[in-house]
């Protein structure tokens, strides 16, 4: 019985990470104080919309996700104690630096964005564009910094 009952908690206790590894969406007033502090600070004016937790390498990560003045995506990434991880936002086209222009198209000749992306990483000493969309070599999704190093396609 003691057999029994220790190895359902044990299974549940196994797919209850595993669900948090893959995201679960909680409440904005959910989330720690410290990590709604740092989401608000770091994107005044932003509703967030959605709320994810994520725990990648045993520490866990809150996702603010929601829309700027204007419309674009933007999702903020902070630790439990208010750390700020990363900024993600939505960006066009034009936003994007000569450099990062000419390794993607080097990279990616005739590349048709569907959506780009500036990531500023390592509290704000890393930018990173992350494309997705199609080139002539079929669909592509890869990061390169601002200096124009592709990171990954």
């Amino acid at each position: 019985m003691i057999r029994a009952l220790t190895a359902t908690v044990a299974a549940l206790a196994a797919a209850g990470a595993a669900l948090a590894d893959e995201g679960t969406e909680i409440a904005f007033d959910e989330a720690p104080q410290a990590a709604r502090e740092t989401a608000l600070d770091t994107a005044p004016g932003v509703k967030f919309e959605r709320v994810g937790v994520e725990i990648e390498d045993g520490v866990t990560i809150y996702e603010f996700e929601g829309r700027d003045g204007a419309g674009r995506r933007i999702e903020i990434d902070v630790l439990e104690d208010g750390t700020l991880e990363e900024i993600e936002m939505e960006v066009s086209m034009d936003d994007v630096p000569d450099a990062v222009k000419a390794a993607l198209e080097e990279a990616a000749p005739g590349f048709t964005p569907t959506y780009v992306q500036l990531s500023v990483r390592d509290g704000g000493g890393t930018y990173v564009y992350e494309f997705k969309g199609a080139a002539d070599s079929g669909d592509i999704d890869l990061e390169i910094d601002e200096s124009g190093e592709v990171l990954t396609i």
